[in-house]
This record gives C-alpha cells, sequence and structure tokens, in this order.
C-alpha cells in the first residue's frame, strides 16, 4: 500500500507545473522506488497534464485566428506582427525540438508548450517532441538519482529492498 501511494505522488507531483519530472521522479526513486516505474509513472503524470494545455491553447489560437479575420473586430496589426516574428523567431532559431528539451528547465513543459502552440506550431508536432522531451527528462533524473543514492546511502537505510 505504502509503494502505491509513492507512485501516486510521483504521478501527481510530475503533474503539477513547476514541480514536473525534475523533483517529482527522483523524489519517488530516493524514496524507493524502482528507476524505470517510476521515470513512466512521471511521464504519465506530465503528459496527462500537458494534452489539456496542447488542445486547449489550439482552441484559443484557432477562435483568435477568426476573430482577427473579421473584418468588425478591431485590430492592432502593428504590435500583432512584432509578437508573431519574435516568436516566430524563437522557433527557427531554436526549432520545437529546441524547446521542448530546454522549455522544461526554463519555464516548464507547459508554458512551453503554449508558447509554442501561440508560435503557430502544430499540435501533432508539440506532443510529439514534449513526449520524448519529457521520457528523456524522467529517465535521465531518474538514473541521476538512483546513481546518487546508491553511492552514499548504506544498504540498511534503503526503504524497498538493496542495491548491488
Amino acid at each position: 500500500m505504502e509503494e502505491l501511494l509513492l507512485y501516486l505522488a510521483v504521478f501527481l507531483g510530475s503533474a503539477i507545473p513547476w514541480l514536473e519530472v525534475w523533483i517529482a521522479v527522483p523524489a519517488g526513486v530516493l524514496l524507493g522506488l524502482p528507476v524505470i516505474p517510476a521515470a513512466f509513472t512521471g511521464f504519465l503524470g506530465n503528459v496527462a497534464t500537458l494534452l489539456p494545455v496542447v488542445y486547449g491553447g489550439d482552441m484559443i489560437r484557432s477562435r483568435l485566428t477568426q476573430m482577427r479575420k473579421n473584418p468588425e473586430a478591431p485590430q492592432n496589426s502593428k504590435s500583432d506582427e512584432s509578437k508573431k516574428s519574435r516568436k516566430q523567431k524563437i522557433i527557427e532559431d531554436y526549432g520545437l525540438p529546441g524547446l521542448a528539451f530546454s522549455g522544461p528547465f526554463l519555464i516548464g513543459v507547459h508554458a512551453a508548450a503554449a508558447f509554442a502552440i501561440a508560435a503557430g506550431a502544430q499540435k501533432k508536432h508539440i506532443l510529439i517532441w514534449f513526449s520524448i522531451s519529457i521520457a528523456v527528462c524522467s529517465l535521465f533524473f531518474a538514473v541521476l538519482a538512483d546513481l546518487g543514492m546508491t553511492n552514499i546511502a548504506p544498504e540498511e537505510s534503503l526503504p524497498f529492498g538493496t542495491y548491488p
């Protein structure tokens, strides 16, 4: 039962923006969860909250685009163009993969995905690149936590079994 609660805590912790997989997954591993299941649980938690951000952001973007095409709506073309060019410049300089892999460390996965949507990236590509990024980060931080724990913790102090 205690192990199930730890998995639930990793899932919920990785679903919280700013806490995400880089804190929740290592915490789960340090509390005794195996590396791969902890990383997978963190991945699922983070992706579960990424999906509404991507799909909701895409719906908002399409509605705003429709409103801008309406000739009766007031338009401020100068500020729209400068904002769009700045977002487009960032995407062009670093690409969607660059944003997906640096976003979790700089501004968080959810904010980086929202930025990618605002810059005009396709939701399919956002989901692919951000899922890869989350999977790599989850596994990377789980392995780092495991390596650190096995090097500094005596065997008798580990909560769930022993390590070679």
